[in-house]
């Protein structure tokens, strides 16, 4: 099978500078009015700009090794959060973060019929309609189409079952009452499953020490 190269398409045009080697990135069709020293003065900016970026980039790709190893430092030994340097001017912390991540389906299975008792479900839905995009029945969207018909079934629109589910999409998001679920694990009524929980996220910090 002969393979198919893609290319992307840029979004910007070039605009030719006197200056060697610096080309500006415009809007298509574009007819800029812009002195050279104004280009200059860009481009010194620009360009020290971009020198600390890297080096930032650098610097951060050197510090992901060093913060595992601390995280893992401070796992490690029960209450340890960070340590400060008079020396060298910071204090640095190390706190964990629980991150509740409630799996629907594990909830169920575990809780049976004392689901719906601590857990409300809201439907949430997404719909992305391209502005411009003309439907089977004529009607261009816009904003207004849209809010105006939001309350109304999308196949008035004209709009076909196989077109939206290519723009809509449609999850569930669930909140507990953590207080009675907490109740029901201590009194035995049910047990959680491992993976129905909460998940630990560490995150480091470092300021100067206050003077």
């Amino acid at each position: 099978m002969k393979e198919i190269e893609i290319q992307k398409k840029e979004r910007f045009a070039t605009f030719l500078t006197e200056l060697l080697g610096v080309q500006l990135r415009v809007e298509p069709a574009t007819k800029l009015d812009i002195s050279r020293r104004t280009i200059e003065e860009l481009y010194q900016m620009a360009k020290q700009f971009a020198k600390v970026k890297f080096q930032i980039d650098d610097l951060a790709t050197q510090q992901d090794p060093l913060r595992k190893e601390i995280i893992g430092v401070a796992k490690a030994h029960e209450g340890l959060r960070g340590l400060t340097s008079e020396t060298d001017d910071f204090v640095l912390t190390v706190t964990p973060r629980e991150k509740i991540i409630w799996d629907r389906e594990l909830l169920k299975e575990s809780m049976g019929i004392a689901y719906p008792a601590v857990v409300r479900e809201d439907l949430v839905v997404n719909i992305s309609v391209p502005v411009g995009w003309r439907t089977a029945k004529g009607i261009i969207i816009s904003e207004e189409t849209m809010e105006k018909a939001i309350t109304e079934a999308l196949a008035n629109l004209g709009i076909s079952k196989k077109d939206l589910a290519k723009v809509m999409s449609q999850g569930v998001n669930i909140t507990l009452d953590e207080e009675k679920l907490t109740k029901m694990v201590n009194q035995g009524q049910i047990q959680l499953p491992e993976g129905a929980t909460s998940e630990i996220t560490w995150a480091i910090r470092v300021d100067r020490l206050e003077k």
